[in-house]
């Protein structure tokens, strides 16, 4: 009888140990068949994301994504992630991200990030105070590398664009050259005397005359015939002649 009670007592127990076991070698099973999408994931798909849409070259941009959620696990399968740009068409700056994950091609999580996109420009930039009139040479300027969150429009970007050109205002140092701040200088100034040039069939007709306005280098410009005392068109040449053709 001792004997019979002592196996009813082990069989119970074995049976008891086998529902303890069976679940927790299920839950260790179903562990080992999720997967899990990391934080370092989302950002750097986010990263390559707007890198491969946006118009620069990527060597060019600095971006940073900001994710305030945990890793996320998935069920097991073929996993799908879809950014978008939410919000409009923003280049540069803070731009919004909208991330669509799909696992067997059923949607499992939408969530959003943020991002700031920067990126590099070469302008060129004042190297003292430059004066109204001034007109730019090599020690005036420098050519500079900078990250921007905007678009810098109607930049100089060449040293050669800027110099030998005049600065129509009062420009402080270290200030980055638009280029509607610059003009080319006047090779001939209103007021100046010059020398009316007619060429036709072979012969040369001279005669004096006075710039009405300043004249740019082979551009048309008025000028006063001081003997006829009549007002003509003319190409300014150089900076005493002026030719006119008929």
């Amino acid at each position: 009888m001792i004997n019979k009670n002592k196996y009813i007592r082990l069989f119970w127990l074995i049976i008891i140990l086998n529902v303890v076991i069976i679940p927790i070698n299920t839950v260790k099973a179903s562990a080992k068949e999720q997967q899990t999408l990391t934080i370092r994931d989302i950002k750097k798909g986010a990263e390559t994301y707007l890198k491969n849409i946006l118009p620069w070259e990527k060597d060019l941009l600095e971006v940073e994504i900001f994710y305030h959620g945990r890793d996320i696990v998935l069920p097991p399968g073929k996993r799908n992630l879809k950014y978008t740009r939410s919000g409009g068409n923003q280049k540069v700056g803070r731009i919004p991200i909208a991330l669509q994950i799909k696992v067997n091609g059923i949607i499992q999580r939408q969530i959003g990030l943020n991002s700031i996109v920067r990126v590099s420009q070469q302008v060129v930039k004042t190297t003292r105070l430059i004066r109204k009139g001034e007109i730019f040479t090599k020690k005036d300027i420098s050519l500079e590398n900078i990250k921007t969150e905007r678009v810098l429009k109607n930049t100089i970007k060449t040293l050669e664009e800027a110099l030998g050109y005049e600065a129509i205002r009062n420009i402080p140092n270290g200030y980055t050259l638009l280029q509607r701040e610059l003009k080319k200088p006047a090779l001939g100034n209103k007021g100046d005397k010059v020398l009316i040039l007619v060429e036709k069939r072979g012969m040369k007709i001279t005669a004096p005359g006075i710039l009405k306005e300043d004249g740019y280098a082979n551009a048309l410009v008025k000028v006063l015939n001081i003997e006829s005392k009549k007002t003509i068109y003319g190409r300014l040449i150089n900076s005493d002649t002026v030719k006119v053709s008929f």
